[in-house]
């Protein structure tokens, strides 16, 4: 008896402008990526570099382990020299395995951020920062019930119809989808410096519920430009 081998994946690059995508493509679908795109840095009271931009990194949880993240970096450090740029950069926690690995690529660590801080209104806050989601054509039609456990903080139960989300004041017994988080990858979501999926692929959030619901979010998410609300 023999075991088949697994599909050799093919290393592609996409282009919208300045903005790439690097990813790596098993029987036709892309199974871990990573983005570029143009940011600039401010240097001193003056001057602005344009930055290679990293994020939306991730593998799909089944494609682990195969050297794939390793193979997709490798190939968008050959963008990002051929684009010009003088530098690149990125956030992420230093706890994580994309850690570990951009460190072999030469990155280094230049500032630490430790955030202390207490929501005085969780609700409020997890609200707005789904708002613009909720419009999103993929699931403006979506009636649903969602729960966020914010690490910290009591649970909050979000209503999901007609294009808006609301909270509820009480709990809900059942729920389409439940998301785990921080507070802090909650706001880089809300503002685009991290995807839905790299949080997940980061081990960062947490979800349960509907797989269906959540590709639909995911689908969501992309369509809102990485970013929940504005």
């Amino acid at each position: 008896m023999s075991r088949t081998a697994p599909e050799r994946a093919k290393i592609k690059v996409s282009s919208r402008g300045r903005n790439k995508r690097v990813y790596a493509e098993v029987g036709g679908k892309d199974v871990s990526h990573f983005h570029i795109l143009p940011r600039r840095v401010r240097v001193g009271p003056a001057a602005e570099v344009v930055m290679a931009g990293i994020g939306g990194v991730g593998t799909e949880r089944q494609f682990r382990r195969r050297g794939l993240a390793r193979q997709v970096c490798r190939r968008a450090m050959e963008e990002i020299t051929r684009d010009g740029y003088s530098c690149a950069g990125l956030f992420t926690g230093t706890g994580i395995v994309a850690h570990r690995l951009y460190r072999r690529f030469g990155y280094v660590d230049i500032a630490v951020h430790r955030h202390a801080m207490k929501l005085l209104n969780p609700q409020a806050v997890v609200r707005k920062a789904f708002s613009l989601l909720a419009e999103s054509k993929e699931i403006a039609d979506w009636r649903g019930r969602v729960r966020v456990d914010l690490h910290g903080y009591p649970p909050v139960y979000l209503h999901f119809a007609r294009g808006e989300v609301r909270a509820s004041p009480r709990r809900l017994r059942q729920v389409d989808l439940a998301l785990t988080l921080s507070h802090t990858t909650l706001r880089l979501l809300s503002w685009g410096g991290m995807t839905l999926e790299y949080a997940e692929a980061a081990n960062l959030l947490h979800w349960s519920g509907d797989g269906e619901t959540w590709q639909r979010w995911l689908r969501a998410a992309s369509s809102a430009r990485g970013r929940f609300h504005e």
